[in-house]
């Protein structure tokens, strides 16, 4: 596990910030590579995602450096796909792991659309169903 403060990412500091980042909450499947795949994809919860990284919550601890094929989506309703490589990682007090990625190729404009689009709508939905009166 590495502190995130201590990176030698060459967008650590600062820069890391560059690019809006979406809150999001939506479902993750893992697939790793090389010799630390298994059969089976890991699962895990999206906490926020930019165009060119992605902050989610998974249950075991991956190796820094390693690469992803990370595939994000909703009720079965498919987002995005991409390849990520791990940057930090840190425990947090439940025993899951915060896992910092940056993506290996950029969102495209429209992949960020889409998904603040599908983002938004969720939200609303949730809104909705509080207050059905509005």
């Amino acid at each position: 596990m590495i502190d995130r403060r201590k990176s030698n990412n060459r967008r650590s500091g600062d820069e890391r910030r560059n690019f809006e980042r979406l809150e999001a909450g939506i479902e993750v499947r893992l697939l790793r590579s090389g010799s630390n795949s298994g059969h089976e994809p890991l699962e895990g919860t999206v906490c926020d995602v930019s165009v060119d990284g992605i902050r989610m919550l998974v249950d075991i601890p991956l190796t820094v450096e390693e690469t992803l094929l990370v595939q994000v989506h909703s009720a079965g309703e498919h987002l995005f796909n991409s390849t990520a490589k791990v940057v930090w990682q840190n425990q947090n007090p439940s025993g899951k792991y915060v896992t910092g990625c940056e993506l290996c190729v950029f969102l495209t404009n429209k992949q960020f659309k889409t998904l603040r689009d599908f983002l938004d709508s969720q939200a609303q939905s949730v809104s909705l169903s509080h207050n059905p009166h509005s």
